[in-house]
Formats: structure tokens, sequence, C-alpha cells
């Protein structure tokens, strides 16, 4: 950003901490007040942390004369480098929404494939349009020993149900996305992000308890071998054992398995959702029928009506 001015510099600015909804005062013409959340990396065997900061902003030399202490935010600076990393690692979440638009009888033979005792019960009545919540979250799995092999897994967790669907980009490959908020009614979330990130934590530890452990017993046999030529090597010598000790801990640590689990982005996604009510059949009751057309997915829930 070599050609910016300092009033574009500062507009800038200005428009970052608006997009990230940071609160921020223009104090005067010169001076910019900035409270902005920040990364504290981890220290010893304490873990990073985040910490509101406040920052004192000037965009010119002759301001930073007059404020002592402020940052010069100028094209380099580590401050302006600091805002535009910020807008590339936003760039990681996305929100979107997803159009459905197929003629009734389209979706009605959708719904006949899917749940065929519904046939006799066609034409359904008008479905009221929803939209659902989900959380899709890719994540990079690297098992690591001496050697490594990573994986790329996607997931799709129903905020309403707690539900998780893998692979859950191939249900929307040929659906029509766009940024924002839905327009529609929203079913409620029966889980927060909190809680929905602890689901997805779970699943992966059983998707990785469950690989095949060749990976871990071929790592030992490979430390087995390096390990005992170690030692011979230290025993016909007879050198110093502190030295084989401290090699053979560099030798463990180079083969023991490890997963690192590396979350690549996430996205806060509205499917359409259509509900019919369904009149009483017999001694049944009405029933309310969800139809998530992208998923192929129906569900069907009693009511208490008669």
């Amino acid at each position: 950003m070599p050609t910016l001015s300092p009033e574009e510099v500062k507009a800038f600015i200005i428009e970052t901490l608006r997009v990230s909804g940071a609160a921020y005062r223009q104090v005067d013409d010169a001076l910019l007040m900035a409270e902005v959340t920040v990364e504290i990396p981890p220290m010893f065997f304490e873990p990073a942390r985040l910490e509101k900061q406040t920052l004192n902003l000037v965009f010119t030399p002759e301001a930073s004369a007059s404020y002592p202490g402020a940052e010069l935010v100028i094209p380099g600076s580590y401050r302006l480098n600091w805002f535009l990393d910020g807008l590339k690692e936003r760039g990681n979440y996305t929100l979107q929404r997803f159009k459905y638009d197929r003629a009734p009888a389209e979706t009605e033979t959708a719904l006949g494939t899917i749940c065929p005792d519904l046939q006799r019960r066609f034409p359904l009545p008008t479905p009221t349009v929803k939209t659902r919540p989900f959380l899709l979250a890719h994540y990079t799995l690297s098992y690591q020993t001496d050697e490594l092999h990573e994986e790329l897994v996607s997931l799709g967790l129903d905020m309403t149900s707690g539900a998780i669907t893998p692979d859950f980009l191939r249900f929307l490959t040929e659906a029509e996305a766009v940024p924002g908020v839905t327009d529609t009614a929203v079913e409620a979330p029966n889980c927060s992000l909190e809680e929905a990130f602890t689901l997805l934590h779970s699943y992966l530890e059983q998707l990785v308890a469950a690989r095949d452990r060749r990976w871990v017993e071929e790592a030992r046999t490979r430390y087995e071998e390096e390990l005992s030529c170690l030692y011979q090597y230290y025993q016909e010598d007879q050198r110093d054992f502190t030295d084989f000790h401290n090699r053979a801990l560099d030798l463990y640590d180079k083969f023991r398995p490890r997963v690192l689990v590396r979350l690549v982005n996430v996205g806060l996604l509205y499917l359409p959702e259509l509900v019919y009510t369904l009149p009483a059949a017999g001694r049944k009751r009405k029933t309310v029928l969800r139809y998530l057309p992208l998923l192929g997915k129906v569900e069907g829930v009693d009511s208490n009506a008669p």
C-alpha cells in the first residue's frame, strides 16, 4: 500500500475497525483511539490468551510528534500490517445462506423417492419455508511420527439437532449460496457455538480412535530398530551414558505418535427447510414433516394436536 495518503490509511483503519465491531473514537483530526482484541502468544507453560488493548493511532509524522506514545500508522508500519493480517484472517470465516427454488412438483417427486409412504398423501399442503443453521468446519488432521500424513475433514453440524454430517460440502456443490444472513424464519438452535465445537471435537476424537493403528505400530518398529542401533553403538564404545540417554530421548520424540488438529476455516450456513403440517389420517395425529432438500433428509415429528 505504498501509494496511500495519510487520509486514505486513516479511512482504511476506521473501516476495518467498523467491520470488525471494534470500539473506536476520533479524538481530533490527528488522533484515533481504538479498543481491539489481540492474541498474547504462549509463554513457557502458559497458553495463548486474548486480551483487550487500547491503541492510540496517528497517521503523519507531525501528529506523532504532537502525541508522544501514539503509534504512527503508515504504509509498511507494524500496526498497518497488523490490521491487514487481521483482515486476511477474517477470510477464514464465512456467513452464507442457500437458495431453494424448485417447483412443488419437483419437491414432491424428491420426497416420494426418499419416503415412498408419502406418495399416497400427495398432493402435500403448501409448506412453511424456514432455514436451519449449520456450522461447517474444515479441519486438518496431521498424523505425525518420523513421517507425516495429513487429511482434510469436512464436517457439518446441525445447530438444531446436534447431528454431524461428514463430507458436508458434497451436498452443497450444486446449491446457490448468497453471502449474509437469511431473510426467512430461522429454526432456533439448541446448542451454543461452544457446545457445537465440543461436539465436533468429540467426533474428531472418535474418528482418530477408529483409524487403522498400523501407522502407530510401524513407527514403533522403526523406533525400536534405531534405538537398538544406538544402544549397541554406545555399549561397544563405552561412551557416556548421559549422552546416550539424551540421544534416546531425541529418538523417542522423533518417533512418538501424535495427532495435531488444526481448524482451517469455519462457516455459519443457513440451509432451506420446508415444513409440512400433514392433516390427521384415521387414528393418526397431525404430523409435522421437516424436509431439508439440499441434504435429502426428512424428519417427521408427531404434534400434540389430535
